[in-house]
């Protein structure tokens, strides 16, 4: 009997609470959210821009209208979260809008925002005067302008010395928005040329400062063409150059400032061929081939010549293997005065002509290397000096004929002829007149001869004595060696 009663009160209390249960759920209120102008992306929290890829997509927002019913809306973007000055980046009639990395970008450095570095951006959309919410995500922008030059001054004036060659002569120093991973040099011009063949005086990574000493200066300058003690007007910008870590490089230029500098007169050795990729192969003592001079620049080299597979150097004393040129990187030089290490070598993968142009500032510099297409030059059976300088005068049936080279039929040389001061003498093909090299006013014992068929004689005003000649009959290129 009691437990009857027992499960009757149980059935009876499950009712309850089942009815009571009931009842509060009737009770329940589900509240819809009011309609808004809701941002839904981004969604990233972090954007790296990068500079190789300008035109990939780099921002995607959209958003949800359920108030406005608008058909265009104008999308902002600020630094700081409370849209003090928000800048309007762009207008949409749907529910998105794109930005390409190039885009973002600007945009970024317009809002004044430190580039290469992580800061956040804040974006909304406006739509009829309604606001949506606020998205933030942090963005590392990259740098558009180009270092800006702070020293020196537009019109200083540098009066450099052969006695001080060592000390600092010249102190560059640039701000720059991008402080990481860049490599900045500095270039010189003559002033008005539009840097259209600049000559780098040197570079640092990661600092805003370089210095020269005299020597080096007095060298790029007079490599420039400049005019020894007489005051040149010089053109200076930083090239700032950075790579990503995919390899992109982005490259910057600033705005040039112009210098007065005064350089001194200096030699510069001349510099000869060795290794097996030319013609005196690895003998440092073997009629080495000369490299020939730039008449207006003492201290730039330009060959342009057959280069066999293989390497070379560049020594400045035959039958001495020091100092010697080469190279560590492939696009600066290096040398070995001597007593140091030995510089790495200038590779020819392919062989065939090329052009090698070598600029040498103190213990380094730079070179370039560019193909050379010869099938249109003529090749000549010979090649002739001929005038009252020379041994047999102007008789144009007993010319004093220079050698052809065994590797490259346009360069052409000898040895030990004897030459007299006071005296004028030509360069011909041939034995004829019909192509002649005249002289074009270098006042050095090397320069690059003017083919043509009227013009000036080479005056020779070196002591009466012997000396070798080299010829390049592709660009007109010689030089006289005293021996």
């Amino acid at each position: 009997m009691k437990n009857n009663i027992y499960k009757f009160l149980g059935l009876f209390f499950i009712i309850a609470v089942a009815f009571t249960a009931c009842e509060e759920d009737d009770s329940v209120n589900i509240t819809e959210p009011d309609p808004a102008l809701m941002l839904d992306s981004p969604t990233s929290s972090n954007v790296v821009l990068n500079f190789g890829l300008p035109d990939n997509p780099a921002l995607t927002v959209t958003w949800t209208d359920e108030v406005t019913g608008s058909s265009s809306y104008d999308i902002q973007m600020d630094i700081v979260e409370d849209f003090n000055n928000p800048s309007t980046v762009g207008t949409s009639s749907t529910n998105s809008f794109a930005l390409s990395t190039s885009e973002l970008n600007a945009i970024l450095n317009s809002l004044t925002t430190s580039s290469l570095e992580n800061v956040p951006l804040f974006v909304r959309v406006s739509a009829g005067g309604t606001l949506s919410n606020v998205i933030e995500f942090s963005v590392t922008a990259y740098p558009v302008d180009g270092a800006e030059i702070t020293n020196p001054s537009a019109n200083d004036s540098f009066l450099l010395s052969s006695s001080t060659v060592d000390d600092t002569a010249i102190t560059i120093d640039w701000e720059d928005t991008n402080t990481t991973s860049t490599t900045h040099e500095v270039q010189l011009a003559i002033s008005g040329t539009d840097f259209a063949n600049p000559v780098p005086l040197g570079s640092v990574t990661d600092e805003s400062s370089f210095s020269a000493t005299h020597g080096d200066l007095n060298a790029v300058v007079l490599s420039l063409g400049a005019q020894a003690d007489n005051a040149n007007d010089i053109d200076i910008k930083i090239v700032s150059t950075s790579v990503n870590t995919s390899g992109a490089t982005d490259t910057r230029t600033s705005e040039s400032v112009t210098v007065s500098i005064t350089p001194y007169s200096a030699a510069f050795p001349n510099l000869y061929l060795v290794g097996d990729a030319t013609t005196p192969g690895w003998n440092n003592n073997n009629n080495n081939t000369v490299v020939f001079r730039n008449q207006d620049a003492a201290n730039n080299y330009v060959y342009t010549g057959y280069f066999n597979v293989g390497a070379f150097k560049l020594l400045e004393t035959p039958g001495q293997w020091q100092p010697q040129w080469g190279t560590n990187d492939g696009s600066t030089l290096a040398v070995n005065p001597g007593g140091g290490s030995d510089p790495g070598t200038f590779n020819v993968a392919t062989a065939g002509y090329y052009t090698y142009n070598f600029t040498t500032v103190g213990e380094g510099g730079s070179f370039t290397v560019t193909s050379y297409d010869a099938t249109s030059d003529p090749i000549y059976g010979s090649i002739a000096i001929i005038g009252t300088a020379t041994p047999n005068g102007w008789d144009d049936t007993n010319d004093t004929n220079l050698i052809q080279d065994s590797n490259n039929p346009h360069l052409w040389y000898l040895n030990n002829v004897e030459l007299t001061n006071g005296g004028e003498m030509l360069i011909r093909a041939d034995d004829q007149w019909n192509n002649v090299w005249r002289y074009t006013g270098s006042d050095e014992l090397y320069g690059q001869a003017n083919l043509a068929g009227s013009g000036d004689n080479f005056p020779f005003n070196a002591p009466t004595g012997f000396y070798d000649i080299w010829f390049n009959d592709l660009d007109g290129s010689y030089v006289i060696i005293p021996n």
